[in-house]
């Protein structure tokens, strides 16, 4: 007959180790299902320990319900099978309630006006307005760009010059140009204070007026008077009708005289030229036409010893009445 080997048990009471238990002794609680081994040598209540080794109680079962309490810690790859309902699984009850009080839907606005876009079903577009243009390249980014205008970058304005812009009413550069400075005189106000200060004139030898914007012009006036000496190193030309030199003594360095210049000389035009001397009667030396001889207003009175000659031949002296000839003869 085969002998039956019994171990220490419990099948009712309290769950857990026994309180005394001797070294390599086992015990095996009905209560919890779990199987203890005496470790130590003074039993459960001293020093020794009583180790849970087996047991449902004690470790997880392969197929049979179990609830399991801690923290467990696995290392390697857990296999579990796909939830199908909350409480198979925790983490897709987590996520099911994360998911529950996420929106489905989000209004976005504008500066004005408002729109509702639907998750999964509706598209959020970032249009680009008047002068923007929007572009979705890279992902989840969209780049706005400002569009270019007609204007031609460039530098504008200058010291003769003056900038002009044209402006939209989103306030873009539209045009841009340069304009010649071009500023009337009558733009300007008090320009004789601000433009000529410090600058006088000379009655009668020089005026000093404004002509136009920053421009100051000095000039001779009407009647000239000069108070010193003048010297004109080129020709003289004067186109009036009245010459006339105020001097005690005229000196021409020229040997010749002309009168009567014309673009057309002849005798007709000559008729009348020479020199009228004032007095109390004028006293002239002219060129007449009519007798084709010079005629003198005066008598003609020569120094002494000094002749009248015609065609180099002496005719008339202060003393002799020479070589002229009456009816034919000769005395």
């Amino acid at each position: 007959m085969a002998n039956v080997l019994r171990i220490k048990r419990r099948t009712s009471g309290a769950v857990g180790a026994p309180t005394s238990l001797e070294n390599a002794e086992l015990a095996f609680n009905e209560v919890d299902d779990i199987l203890y081994y005496g470790e130590g040598t003074a039993g459960a209540g001293g020093t020794g320990t009583a180790l849970a080794i087996a047991g449902p109680g004690a470790f997880t079962t392969l197929t049979s319900n179990q609830t399991i309490s801690g923290n467990k810690t696995f290392t390697g790859t857990l296999s579990v099978q796909a939830p199908s309902d909350n409480g198979h699984a925790t983490t897709k009850l987590y996520v099911d309630n994360a998911v529950a009080n996420v929106a489905t839907s989000f209004t976005a606005a504008g500066d004005s006006g408002t729109v509702t876009i639907s998750s999964g079903t509706d598209t959020l577009t970032i249009a680009g307005g008047t002068g923007l243009t929007s572009i979705a390249a890279a992902t989840d980014t969209v780049t706005i760009n400002l569009d270019n205008t007609a204007v031609t970058a460039a530098s504008y304005g200058a010291a003769g010059s003056v900038a002009t812009f044209t402006v939209d009413a989103q306030g873009r550069l539209t045009a841009a140009a340069n304009s010649a400075i071009s500023i009337t005189a009558s733009q300007i106000s008090d320009r004789s204070t601000n433009l000529v200060t410090g600058l006088t004139g000379t009655a009668n030898e020089i005026t000093v007026s404004n002509s136009g914007v920053g421009a100051v012009t000095l000039s001779l006036p009407a009647n000239v008077t000069i108070s010193n000496n003048l010297t004109v190193t080129g020709d003289l030309t004067v186109q009036g009708n009245t010459t006339t030199l105020n001097t005690a003594t005229l000196v021409v360095e020229d040997k010749n005289v002309v009168l009567a210049n014309v673009a057309s000389p002849d005798d007709t035009t000559a008729d009348g030229a020479g020199l009228t001397i004032l007095g109390a009667s004028n006293k002239t030396w002219n060129w007449v036409d009519a007798t084709d001889s010079w005629t003198s207003s005066e008598h003609i009175n020569l120094a002494s010893e000094k002749v009248f000659k015609i065609n180099g031949t002496t005719v008339l002296s202060g003393t002799n009445l020479d070589n002229v000839t009456v009816d034919g003869g000769t005395f």
